[in-house]
C-alpha cells in the first residue's frame, strides 16, 4: 500500500463515516433479494447459469419467445459484477478504433465500432422500452490527459472515429477542464457527448422484474455443479437437485469458475474497487463536479470518477487488478488516490467500499462462443454493462435460431495460453505494467 494511504489507514476515524459499508453502494436504493435455494424445474428449454446483466437480458428474450427457462445463481441474485461496477454505458473498447484501422483495415474498425455503438443502444432500447426508473442518463464524458502527447493521441483517435463514424466529440484545454472538474492535474481532454450512464442496481432490479414477469424462474444461493452433455440436450446438476435443459447459457463472466473448464482456461477473472463518499451539499457537488459528466482518464489502468445518480455523493474507481485487501484498506487506498486527483475529496468520508469481479480475456475482446453446445458470453475487457446486455441478447438469438444472431464478437477464435487454467496469478504484474506505459504516455506532462 502507497504511503498515503497508510497515512489514511492510521486516520481511519477521518475517512470512514459511521455506519460505513463494505458493500455497493448501489445495494442502498436496490438490496439483494434473499437468495432463497430451492429445487430448479425437472425440465426446462434453456438453463442459464449467472444473473447478471447478460444472464437475465437473455432470459427476458427467451422468455417472451415461449421458451421455459431457469436462471440459476450461486449467490443472491444479482450478488457479482453487475450490481457492483461504475455504471458506465460507453462504446469503446480496449482496442481503439485507429488500432483496428492499422491491424485490420477500415471495413473491420468500422464494423466493430458500429457493434459498440448498438451495444450502447441495446442498454437505451431496454431501459426505454420496459420503463426501467435506473437514472439512464445521457449527459456525456470527459476523457481526461495529463500530457501533450496523450492529448493529441486522444485526439487522433476520436478524429478517426468522427471521420468514419460519425462520433461527435470536442477537445477542450486545460482552463476548460477546470469548469469541468475540480482538479489541476490534467492538461486537457475530450468531451464525448453521447455516452451515458446508469444506476447499475435499479436496472438490474428492473430486469429482474421483467425476467420474472415474462415467466423465467429465477433461483438464487443454487450453484450449478456439472454442466453434462449427451447430444441431446444437458443435464444440468445443481445444490438442490438436478434440471434438464434443451440449451444451456453460461453467463458467469468473472465468476466462471470450474464448471466449465475450457472457459476457465480463457476466462481472466479480477477485481475492480470502488468507492462512494458521504452526501455533499448541492453547493458542493457542483463546485467539485459541475457537469454531471462522467470523468475517465486517459490511461489503461482506468480511473473513473462521477456523481451519483441522485446528485449527491461522489464515486470513484482505480485499482483495477490489483490484490484485494480489507475494504476500510482498499478504500484509505482509493481515497488517498481520489484525493491527490480532486484535493478536496481529502476531506470526505467514505460510506462504502466495495469490490467485484469483473474478467478480460487474453485477447482483450468480449466473445460469444459455443462449446460442446452450451453457449458462452463474457470477458467484457471494462465494457461489462452495455456489452453484457447485447450480447446477452446475441445469445438469446442464437439460441433461438435468428439471424440476428450475427455479430463479430462470436467470429474470433477464444485463446487461451499454455498452462493457464483459471488463477489470474499475473494480474498484479499486468497492472503495473501498464502503469509503467501509462506513465511513458504522461512523460513531459504539461
Amino acid at each position: 500500500m502507497p504511503d498515503d494511504a497508510r497515512n489514511h489507514a492510521r486516520k481511519g476515524a477521518e475517512i470512514f463515516a459511521p455506519g460505513f459499508k463494505d458493500t455497493p453502494y448501489w445495494w442502498e436504493a436496490a438490496p439483494r433479494p434473499p437468495a432463497n435455494p430451492q429445487a430448479p424445474p425437472r425440465d426446462v428449454d434453456v438453463a442459464i447459469v449467472g444473473s447478471g446483466f447478460t444472464g437475465l437480458n437473455a432470459a427476458i428474450d427467451l422468455a417472451r419467445a415461449g421458451r421455459k427457462v431457469v436462471v440459476l445463481d450461486a449467490e443472491e441474485l444479482g450478488h457479482g459484477a453487475s450490481t457492483r461496477n461504475a455504471g458506465y454505458v460507453g462504446q469503446t473498447l480496449k482496442h481503439g478504433f485507429r488500432d483496428l484501422q492499422n491491424s485490420h483495415g477500415d471495413q473491420y474498425a468500422v464494423a466493430v465500432y458500429r457493434e459498440m455503438k448498438h451495444a450502447f443502444d441495446s442498454v437505451a432500447e431496454r431501459v426505454e422500452s420496459e420503463q426501467i426508473e435506473c437514472g439512464f442518463k445521457v449527459r456525456g464524458r470527459l476523457i481526461l490527459t495529463r500530457s501533450r502527447r496523450q492529448y493529441a493521441d486522444l485526439a487522433d483517435e476520436f478524429e478517426r472515429r468522427r471521420k468514419h463514424l460519425g462520433t461527435e466529440f470536442s477537445m477542450i484545454d486545460k482552463a476548460a477542464v477546470r469548469d469541468e472538474v475540480a482538479s489541476d492535474l490534467f492538461n486537457g481532454g475530450a468531451i464525448v457527448p453521447s455516452l451515458a450512464s446508469i444506476h447499475p442496481g435499479l436496472y438490474h432490479r428492473g430486469l429482474l422484474d421483467r425476467a420474472r414477469s415474462a415467466g423465467a424462474t429465477l433461483i438464487g444461493g443454487t450453484p450449478a455443479l456439472a454442466v453434462v452433455p449427451d447430444g441431446k440436450g444437458f443435464d444440468v446438476s445443481t445444490a438442490q437437485g438436478p434440471t434438464r435443459a434443451r440449451d444451456v447459457l453460461i453467463a458467469t463472466n468473472g465468476y466462471t469458475g470450474n464448471l466449465v473448464p475450457w472457459l476457465q482456461r480463457r476466462i481472466i477473472p479480477f477485481d475492480a474497487h470502488m468507492i462512494a463518499t458521504e452526501p455533499l451539499a448541492p453547493e458542493r457537488i457542483a463546485r467539485l463536479l459541475p457537469t454531471d459528466r462522467t470523468y475517465i482518464d486517459h490511461v489503461h489502468d482506468v480511473i473513473s470518477l462521477r456523481r451519483s445518480p441522485d446528485g449527491t455523493r461522489i464515486l470513484f474507481l482505480w485499482r483495477t487488478g490489483t490484490r484485494p485487501t480489507t475494504p476500510r484498506a482498499k478504500g484509505a487506498e482509493l481515497h488517498a488516490n481520489a484525493a491527490r486527483i480532486v484535493p478536496e475529496i481529502g476531506t470526505l468520508k467514505i460510506t462504502h467500499s466495495w469490490t467485484g469481479r469483473c474478467a478480460g480475456t487474453f485477447d482483450l475482446w468480449p466473445h460469444l462462443v459455443q462449446h460442446k453446445g452450451m453457449v458462452f458470453a463474457g470477458g467484457y475487457c471494462f465494457a461489462g454493462l452495455p456489452m453484457g446486455t447485447y450480447l446477452g441478447r446475441k445469445a438469446a438469438a442464437r439460441i433461438l435460431g435468428r439471424a440476428e444472431a450475427r455479430t463479430v464478437f462470436a467470429e474470433r477464435n477464444f485463446p487461451t495460453v499454455p498452462g493457464y487454467t483459471g488463477n489470474p496469478w499475473f494480474m498484479p504484474t499486468v497492472m503495473r505494467w501498464y502503469g509503467m506505459m501509462d506513465r511513458w504516455q504522461m512523460r513531459g506532462a504539461a
